[in-house]
């Protein structure tokens, strides 16, 4: 009797991610040259030929209404760092040829999104979620109706069960305060975010508390605040902070607006910054470098954020099938300007 042997696993189809670092490009330069657009140099273009001929890539069949509409949901359009996250993401998704709608949480719903489904004309491709809070509804919803998603910049991506890009909070909050620790300043304050209750405020405070203790110092319960990422929030609280009997002599604010705020308390008590007081936020939003004195931030990639949260739906809309709902980190850096510098006392 002839022995049978075990059937070979299949070889796993090379995907267009694989493709994009076998080129050294991004994955909507790969989607460029697959779909014939333009804005690609002759020299990349050779490149990307090479790959997916080395990788024998063969592209799926699509339908001829792709690559369709992208809608993008926000929870507040009132947000700088919104409002530059969306004009990433449409730069991006105009390169790819889709089509970009807006609409708040609130008015996201599954018969909405099944009326898109369903149009034969720039029929929905996806969905990019802006900041999505902790156990929302929407990411359950899509997944039911089987709906490309990826989270940009989540409030936590523990659980979450679609693709995230976040800004590497942890890293860049700890350049921040190992920053004003270098210029001396051993009486830190801090304004976190929501009650520490985003990931985002969490990871910024456990880089706070992480640096003073590799200092040596103490986190001190008097010096850190509780705030919700406003203006408002950073004036309320910088002022508490300031008035103390023993102030800080440095701010570290979970985000540029609350280190705006910041500015706005220190300058009602007529206190100089950065000579009285230094100050750093992070996001470095446009308003950022037009303060005076400029501000001293952590800068998150926001335009290199939006481009590769539209980059893995287009993986999605190449290969037909969900994601793994992987956790994708930027890098951040710290920008110093004028907001900084030894303290006096």
């Amino acid at each position: 009797m002839t022995a049978r042997t075990a059937p070979l696993s299949p070889t796993p189809r090379p995907k267009i991610a694989d493709v994009a670092v076998a080129a050294g490009v991004s994955v909507p330069t790969v989607s460029k040259v697959l779909n014939g657009r333009s804005h690609v140099s002759e020299a990349t273009r050779a490149r990307v030929r090479k790959a997916l001929e080395e990788l024998d890539y063969t592209k799926r069949n699509v339908p001829a209404t792709q690559p369709g509409l992208l809608q993008l949901v926000v929870n507040n359009f009132d947000s700088p760092w919104v409002l530059e996250i969306l004009e990433g993401a449409e730069a991006a998704a105009a390169r790819l040829g889709y089509s970009v709608v807006y609409t708040r949480a609130e008015h996201a719903s599954a018969e909405n999104w099944r009326k898109l489904r369903e149009s034969s004309a720039n029929r929905l491709a996806g969905v990019v979620l802006l900041a999505p809070r902790i156990g929302s509804k929407l990411v359950t919803t899509l997944r039911s109706l089987n709906i490309p998603a990826v989270a940009v910049d989540p409030e936590g991506s523990e659980g979450l069960t679609i693709p995230s890009v976040s800004p590497a909070s942890f890293s860049g909050a700890l350049s921040a305060v190992g920053h004003l620790l270098g210029l001396g300043h051993r009486r830190i304050g801090i304004i976190t975010g929501r009650g520490h209750g985003s990931g985002h405020s969490r990871a910024r405070y456990a880089a706070y508390a992480a640096a003073l203790h590799e200092a040596g110092l103490p986190v001190l319960p008097e010096l850190v605040r509780d705030g919700d990422f406003s203006i408002e929030a950073g004036v309320r609280h910088g002022g508490d902070l300031l008035d103390l009997p023993q102030p800080p002599t440095a701010i570290f604010a979970a985000n540029d607006l609350q280190a705006l705020g910041v500015m706005n308390a220190a300058a009602q008590r007529s206190l100089k910054v950065p000579a009285d007081l230094s100050i750093v936020g992070f996001d470095d939003i446009a308003q950022a470098a037009l303060m005076s004195p400029p501000l001293t931030t952590v800068r998150q990639p926001l335009a290199q954020l939006a481009s590769m949260a539209v980059g893995i739906l287009a993986e999605q809309q190449e290969q037909q099938g969900p994601a793994v709902p992987a956790a994708l980190e930027l890098a951040t850096e710290l920008v110093v300007r004028g907001t900084t510098a030894p303290p006096l006392r």
